[in-house]
């Protein structure tokens, strides 16, 4: 039950961004999940202000903290985690429904590995089947070779933590237990980042200090909306950003331009596969179109979300044509 007394065993902390279609049965499955546990939900809306109207109206034990605008998902849980009371952080997606005993199998795993600075769940796609998201890993010059060569890495790489608890280099951002401790340590997301790669960047600056990350086997969630391969335009773009703020920041410099040359070599590949095949495959037409900008306007993204060089700078100059 959520307290505005006692100090809460957990805050759980949601970003919503045009989140009605999910949000109710997010909100549901927390209260049932959280039955027997002290909790305080805080949400902010990143979006066009629909979803603090809903969960105001229909979930009135949610603290609404002040939308900024669209933020970013990385800002946006600072700013909630700023006004959090618990000695842990939930971050869910609002996309997210977890099933009875899942929070508590968390917090069961914060228990049996007390020294892990996170833990995190098993998210799982419509059929029930561990999803993409538990796939996640340290960028790698390997990988990037794989994808330019036409095969990601987190398509056949065995998810570690599905079936019993182990010890993982990253957790998805979509849900993920913090210990506030190490939270503070680690001062958070890197608010430089705008969308992708933001968790990827604390789990590295985390594990640099001596942190390690369990995987809880049993605390599965239903990811709704997922890590599917949706192939936009914009997601692919900031994809692309995320991961070059973080070669950028973390990587040599050598290290940094070769990645944003695979990166570019992979989206040109999938420009011209669907430019030339996408009249038989519509699946290549979507491929195309999305990866379109990434391949023809490289300078958009090369430089992550540098302030002055980055795509944040460059978004004004996108038109509808471009998309």
């Amino acid at each position: 039950m959520n307290s505005s007394v006692l100090e809460p065993c957990i805050s759980i902390l949601i970003v919503g961004y045009n989140s009605n279609a999910f949000i109710g049965d997010c909100l549901d499955s927390i209260a049932h999940a959280c039955a027997d546990i002290s909790h305080e939900i805080l949400l902010i809306d990143n979006g066009d202000g629909s979803t603090e109207e809903l969960v105001r109206e229909k979930f009135p034990d949610v603290s609404i903290v002040q939308s900024r605008g669209n933020i970013g998902f990385g800002p946006a849980n600072n700013l909630l985690a700023s006004k959090a009371r618990g000695a842990k952080y939930l971050l869910v997606n609002p996309d997210m429904v977890l099933p009875s005993g899942s929070i508590e199998a968390l917090l069961q795993g914060s228990r049996d590995h007390p020294d892990a600075a996170a833990w995190g769940g098993v998210t799982t796609n419509a059929q029930g089947q561990p999803d993409s998201g538990n796939a996640i890993a340290m960028p790698s010059i390997l990988e990037f070779f794989s994808v330019a060569l036409g095969r990601s890495l987190v398509g056949i790489r065995p998810i570690k933590g599905a079936q019993s608890d182990a010890p993982v280099s990253i957790l998805s951002g979509a849900y993920v237990m913090f210990d506030k401790a190490a939270w503070d340590v680690a001062g958070g997301f890197d608010e430089r980042y705008f969308l992708y790669c933001e968790e990827v960047d604390l789990f590295f600056r985390l594990a640099q200090r001596g942190y390690t990350f369990w995987r809880i086997a049993s605390a599965r969630g239903h990811h709704k909306a997922g890590h599917g391969d949706d192939v936009g335009a914009m997601r692919l773009l900031y994809r692309a950003a995320g991961t070059m703020e973080f070669t950028r920041t973390h990587w040599s410099r050598p290290g940094w331009y070769l990645a944003a040359f695979l990166t570019w070599i992979a989206a040109i590949e999938r420009y011209l596969a669907g430019r030339l095949f996408g009249g038989f495959s519509p699946r290549l037409k979507a491929m195309s179109d999305g990866y379109r900008l990434v391949a023809l306007k490289p300078d958009l993204w090369r430089y992550g979300y540098d302030q002055e060089r980055g795509l944040l700078s460059k978004i004004g100059s996108i038109s509808k044509d471009d998309l």
